[in-house]
């Protein structure tokens, strides 16, 4: 099928060919009106009236250019310096078919001249019929630059056409990469909770279980049902956390330990949804299952500086190390446990949805646990 730039483009994103076509020849005719009636009013016999000859010849040539719209329709695809050439093949074509009318036209209106005889085979004595191509380096000069706008405002278009697919390609893939993301759901809690529940029932403790079956249901909806482009208060974030944590603390009980600090005005503003909860799973994987005596998590979320800034820390055993920093976590450089895919998921996460204005942290205490540290831009739903 034929290649053009029209059928490129889609047509709400640029002006008709009709309209731009009539709108370049009538400047034409207005310029050059212009032009003989106030510079060149000592060469000019006819005054404004210079006009009517100039609409005609504009007339002549928006029909004799109309063509070749469809001329270089077909030339899109060829190399540039084939295009060049045809380019100035056809606009030479043109000229030399313009100008005898052109010339015809004005000296009809200037000198009275005699169309008919010159029809008829009988010009004037003083008549020769190299004065009909007298000025033809100006009309090829016009018809080559009605044929570079016609490429030049297609070309336009056409790019400003594919730099709209090219955005919605890329934020189709980040859609598709965040919900990759976001779906990943750690078989881990899973296979643990699942365990647990087979466990309860063996016992015989079926209202137990049952209840961690419920919760478990209502946070897998949770995590399935939320659009994962969109964000959401941090109140509900908060909200499908504790629903995660009422099903590990059925499994633990009395060894884990869970605080808030959480600043009010921090619950409306907006987050990345399940973005809390790998984080408080790493700390229950691979602190509070570690401690025989169980052990805390602390949650804290605050504003500072157009940021929102939130802290998911553990008292899990002592590790006498530096801190993590974002740089080392996407080089995938391993420093611990705690820098597993989980955290890698959130990091991904981060990096698409706040891109250059973010900051993530996984600071190790020096006498216990870990601190993970999120820096986002304050965002009001």
């Amino acid at each position: 099928m034929r290649d053009t730039a029209e059928r490129f483009i889609a047509n709400q994103d640029k002006p008709s060919f009709g309209f731009l076509h009539s709108l370049g020849w009538m400047s034409y005719v207005f310029i050059f009106t212009a032009d003989n009636v106030f510079f060149y009013r000592d060469i000019n016999k006819l005054g404004i009236e210079v006009f009517f000859p100039l609409v005609l010849s504009g007339a002549f040539a928006a029909l004799l250019t109309w063509p070749l719209r469809y001329v270089y329709q077909r030339c899109w695809g060829l190399p540039s310096g084939w295009l060049i050439i045809t380019i100035v093949f056809f606009s030479f074509l043109v000229a030399v078919i313009w100008t005898p009318v052109k010339n015809i036209v004005i000296w009809y209106f200037y000198e009275d001249f005699d169309v008919l005889s010159l029809i008829a085979g009988n010009p004037s004595e003083d008549f020769r019929w190299y004065m009909l191509l007298m000025s033809l380096s100006y009309a090829f000069f016009m018809i080559f630059v009605w044929s570079t706008l016609y490429f030049g405002i297609n070309y336009h278009f056409r790019l400003m056409h594919e730099k709209k697919l090219h955005e919605e390609a890329v934020r189709l893939s980040h859609i598709s990469q965040i919900k990759m993301l976001r779906y990943q759901i750690n078989p881990h809690f899973l296979f643990n909770t699942l365990n647990a529940i087979s466990t309860l029932v063996l016992k015989g403790n079926k209202e137990k279980a049952n209840g961690m079956l419920t919760r478990l249901a209502t946070f897998l909806r949770f995590s399935l049902d939320n659009d994962p482009e969109k964000k959401i208060r941090l109140y509900m974030e908060l909200k499908a956390l504790m629903l995660y944590l009422e099903i590990e603390k059925t499994r633990f009980e009395d060894r884990l330990t869970v605080k808030f600090k959480i600043e009010p005005q921090t619950e409306a503003l907006l987050v990345p949804s399940l973005l809390l909860q790998p984080l408080v799973e790493n700390s229950i994987k691979y602190a509070i299952a570690q401690m025989p005596n169980g052990g805390l998590i602390k949650i804290s979320a605050k504003c500072q500086r157009g940021y929102l800034q939130m802290e998911v820390a553990d008292n899990g055993p002592a590790q006498n190390q530096p801190s993590i920093t974002l740089k080392p976590l996407i080089e995938g450089q391993t420093a611990s446990s705690h820098t597993g895919v989980g955290v890698q998921n959130i990091v991904d996460r981060l990096n698409v949805l706040y891109p250059n204005n973010h900051d993530f942290k996984v600071v190790r205490g020096i006498n216990e646990g870990y601190c993970v540290q999120i820096s986002i831009p304050m965002e009001y739903s």
